[in-house]
């Protein structure tokens, strides 16, 4: 009896494995899918962005150079004016933007990473003040696996973001055509991440949506976090209460607006991880229904069965990163003396002289074959308003 019992767990947990894996692979190729549909909703919300390869950019007004709170600027950037871009192609398109891959036209070898705001947009839907947060955030974190912000520009019609170009390439794009990464390489993209944390939360900086999609990859393959429209700065103690983030990875204070702080990062965190190792979402319901992620998320992952690609040591990692008591998890700090990473050089990773896992073919940079953007739809109109330029005084 104990032997039919015993083979009865391990037959139904192989099949949950079987049917999460193949749920994930579908749910990957969905999510694709949805993304290109996202990139041509957006698109026809916030402007078209290949009509910008006819704008003019010698007509832009040069921007004013960052006010003194600001981190300093190198003085090359500073000297650097818009009309001086050369628009290369599309990147990408968010929710409040679009960005594209610029060109120095006085040093070919430059190219930059632009990012694009519809001032009107911005102000149609409310987001003044988590626009001016994102660039203040940004200016604030100069890290090596953070995306830099070079700069600031505007006019009336629009505000820019000029940052370090990642040509490599999304982790999702590399998730999506590998079931798992394999212990290695997740532990070199999570080492990344985990030091943009540190350096991030010593700041009281909070991202907020940590996921595939936000991790690039640099020429050479290392991680850079991206996407800080959602981040937040709280004070020691303090905690922030707006829900926000990718519901597949928001960690139950999150999901219960109980207010949260950098604690939340190291859930996602702990999710992401389970995806690199595993291949499947640790949360995601298998039919997309937020509601059912979400009571997943609450439940927890203390009578979770990992499945056998996970090795102990990485499963300790993870149920330390999602513990539902927020306190009680690891902190960016703390990761590094985790067992998962013993055998792991944080000095080499630092000092970029590791070996990624993988390396992202980049001919020339201004290869942007790394990312598809090829559809988009007609800008749309948004009302100006005479007050559109008083609320972005010091972008």
């Amino acid at each position: 009896m104990k032997s039919k019992s015993m083979r009865f767990r391990w037959m139904s947990n192989l099949k949950k494995w079987v049917v999460n894996n193949l749920c994930c692979v579908l749910r990957k190729k969905n999510k694709k899918r949805e993304r290109c549909e996202e990139m041509e909703t957006v698109g026809n919300e916030c402007g078209d962005i290949t009509a910008f390869s006819s704008i003019d950019l010698s007509t832009m007004p040069s921007a004013d150079p960052a006010p003194s709170g600001q981190a300093e600027l190198k003085t090359e950037m500073a000297k650097l004016k818009l009309e001086d871009l050369h628009i290369v192609t599309p990147l990408g398109v968010g929710g409040f933007g679009r960005v594209l891959l610029v060109q120095d036209k006085n040093n070919s070898n430059e190219t930059y990473a632009l990012k694009i705001l519809d001032k009107s947009h911005i102000l149609a839907i409310g987001q003044q003040k988590q626009v001016l947060n994102e660039k203040n955030i940004m200016a604030e974190l100069k890290a090596d696996f953070i995306v830099r912000l070079h700069r600031t520009f505007k006019d009336d019609e629009h505000l820019y973001m000029l940052m370090e170009p990642c040509l490599g390439g999304e982790l999702f794009t590399l998730l999506s055509e590998e079931m798992n990464l394999g212990d290695t390489a997740a532990k070199f993209y999570t080492a990344c991440i985990v030091d943009a944390f540190s350096f991030m939360h010593s700041r009281g900086i909070i991202h907020r949506d940590l996921k595939p999609e936000n991790v690039l990859l640099d020429t050479r393959g290392y991680a850079k976090l991206i996407d800080f429209g959602m981040a937040n700065k709280v004070m020691p103690g303090e905690k922030s209460r707006t829900r926000c983030g990718t519901v597949d990875y928001m960690a139950p204070e999150m999901v219960l607006k109980q207010g949260h702080d950098t604690a939340v990062d190291i859930w996602s965190l702990g999710a992401l991880v389970f995806e690199m190792l595993s291949g499947s979402s640790l949360f995601a319901d298998k039919d997309d229904n937020d509601m059912h992620t979400c009571n997943n998320i609450l439940e927890g992952i203390k009578d979770f069965v990992f499945p056998n690609e996970i090795s102990k040591i990485a499963e300790d990692f993870i149920r330390k990163l999602c513990r539902i008591n927020p306190v009680k998890r690891l902190t960016a700090q703390e990761i590094p003396m985790h067992g998962w990473f013993n055998d792991f050089q944080w000095e080499d990773l630092r000092g970029r002289t590791m070996e990624p896992p993988f390396v992202p073919k980049v001919t020339s940079s201004v290869d942007a074959s790394n990312f598809d953007c090829d559809s988009f739809s007609e800008e749309a109109d948004y009302p100006r308003n005479d007050g559109v330029t008083i609320w972005d005084p010091d972008f």
